[in-house]
């Protein structure tokens, strides 16, 4: 388990592999210069809605130094869940992490659409 900090107002703690491909979605949000919503809801079942505007400062503290590559199918789910309006959930990202699914709050989850493959052309 790994724990993503969000400037001085907010912690969750995740995964470590969720907390590598958040973080580097949030971070790349940033860069861009972009706002973004993050939603959770703890074990206590509260709900969480974080507004990250730029120049937020987060950090994320993982257990295990990551070995291999982030998988670049679950950042592009990740990254359109983050620019939606309803913003990027933590939950639906974890339990939709091997699915066509995008990871949107509230479990307004939509699917990806499916890019025809040469073979079917």
């Amino acid at each position: 388990m790994g724990t993503l900090h969000i400037g001085q107002e907010a912690t969750v703690d995740l995964d470590d592999d969720l907390l590598e491909h958040v973080f580097a979605v949030v971070v790349a949000k940033l860069r861009r210069t972009e706002t973004m919503l993050l939603t959770w809801a703890d074990p206590a079942t509260r709900y969480h809605q974080f507004l990250i505007p730029p120049g937020t400062s987060v950090r994320a503290e993982a257990d295990n130094q990551r070995s291999e590559p982030l998988d670049r199918a679950w950042l592009e789910s990740l990254m359109v869940a983050a620019s939606s309006n309803t913003g990027l959930s933590l939950d639906m990202a974890d339990l939709n992490r091997h699915t066509p699914v995008i990871p949107t709050a509230r479990g307004r989850s939509i699917r990806k659409p499916v890019r025809p493959t040469a073979a079917a052309a």
